[in-house]
């Protein structure tokens, strides 16, 4: 028989050490943990090579809390504050023929709480403030007379404050506050020659983001508050390949983003968020030859999905937006086949849904302002094709119920 534990470790950055705060649920222990990071945490990446394979891992924190509880009843008290910058970047010069895949992934994060729970009832009650200079991510990638045989990927994430929890037949409870009030960015920039594989580039960059995900015998009962002040969040995205065969491209800015999905069992969420600053989403492509290309900025200042493949879902939403959202789209084709080019902004966006096999009930009280300018702009010139599909959607509130079969 598997014992029963609560465990949770906080990471180290460059510039601070954290203590490990360890519970024993038999004994009814609470854990506590506070964590301060006051100066600023970087993390670098810079090689020129010629190489058959490119994998490439850059990550920056400054405050890390990770934890999971197992067969146990347990609660945890977090407080995490970042008033440093962090700072991710990783800098690819790629010479020559590469036979395999580039991989380059690279991550800020201000404050990151993470708890996977198995068999587990665990209490809740997080705090984040992040009010650095900056939270940013970038990468580049510089292979102007390259050819990356076998594709892959290039991606750039910043988040200001992250909180993801869950796991099977668990129980979550208690409240999660996040507030933000720093620029952050997050950059990809590529220069190929010759991509004749499925290559993705993309970048995301988020104020506040909580993630929860349950299965099984399940029940979450939670209250999540986001708030980011007048600040910038931007993500950029900016592709140039001479001859790519089959590309996806894509910017994702988020101000305050609360992803939650449970089953088996009931789901009572409360969310209340509030954007005042600047949300904006920009890639761009250009090809000289071309196969496929995929390219779609997205820009959301306020975003709740609550989603229950069971019978009852209870969602209490509060969203107000007053800051201004852009999601710009731009691509460039001289000679090809098929462009696919998107973009799409909402001042404030909610669905949620239960399961029809279920018998499903959705109970909603929703109340969503915005006032912010919301934009959403596309443009292609494409010389030579053989299929375009261009597409721009700006919407100030958008709200989505209802019941469907398990899986969606």
């Amino acid at each position: 028989m598997m014992a029963a534990t609560a465990t949770f470790a906080a990471l180290a950055t460059e510039a601070s050490a954290q203590q490990t705060p360890t519970c024993d649920p038999q004994a009814g222990e609470t854990c506590s943990s506070t964590q301060t990071q006051t100066g600023d945490v970087t993390g670098l990446v810079d090689i020129d090579l010629s190489v058959d394979q490119v994998t490439v891992s850059t990550n920056a924190q400054g405050n890390a809390l990770a934890g999971g509880v197992t067969a146990a009843s347990a609660g945890l008290i977090s407080r995490q504050s970042m008033t440093g910058a962090t700072v991710a970047r990783s800098n690819v010069v790629v010479n020559g023929e590469a036979d395999g895949q580039l991989s380059v992934d690279t991550t800020a994060r201000g404050n990151y709480l993470g708890v996977t729970t198995d068999r587990a009832t665990f209490a809740v009650d997080a705090s984040q403030s992040a009010t650095g200079d900056r939270v940013e991510a970038g990468t580049y990638v510089q292979a102007p007379n390259g050819r990356v045989l076998q594709g892959g990927f290039a991606t750039s994430t910043a988040v200001a404050n992250t909180v993801a929890l869950g796991g099977p037949s668990s129980s979550l409870t208690g409240v999660i506050d996040q507030r933000a009030q720093t620029t952050v960015f997050a950059e990809t920039v590529a220069d190929v020659q010759y991509i004749p594989a499925p290559a993705t580039f993309s970048s995301q960059a988020v104020a506040n983001a909580v993630q929860t995900n349950t299965t099984g015998a399940s029940h979450q009962d939670l209250a999540i508050r986001q708030s980011n002040a007048a600040s910038t969040t931007e993500a950029r995205t900016d592709v140039y390949v001479d001859n790519g065969w089959d590309l996806t491209v894509g910017a994702n800015a988020g101000a305050n983003r609360a992803i939650t999905a449970n089953a088996g069992g009931s789901m009572l969420i409360q969310t209340d968020q509030a954007n005042a600053g600047r949300v904006r989403a920009d890639a761009r492509v250009q090809t000289n030859l071309q196969g496929q290309t995929v390219l779609a900025a997205r820009s959301v200042a306020n975003e709740t999905v609550a989603g229950n493949n069971d019978i009852y879902l209870k969602l209490d939403n509060t969203q107000l937006n007053t800051g201004g959202v852009e999601a710009n789209a731009t691509y460039v084709g001289v000679n090809g086949y098929d462009a696919y080019v998107g973009s799409d902004a909402v001042g404030n966006a909610v669905t949620g849904y239960a399961c029809s096999q279920c018998g499903g009930d959705v109970n909603v009280n929703n109340n969503q302002t915005n006032s912010g300018n919301v934009t959403a702009t596309t443009n292609a010139t494409v010389s030579s094709g053989r299929t375009a599909v261009v597409g721009a959607n700006a919407v100030g509130n958008s709200a989505s119920f209802y019941i469907s079969r398990p899986g969606g």
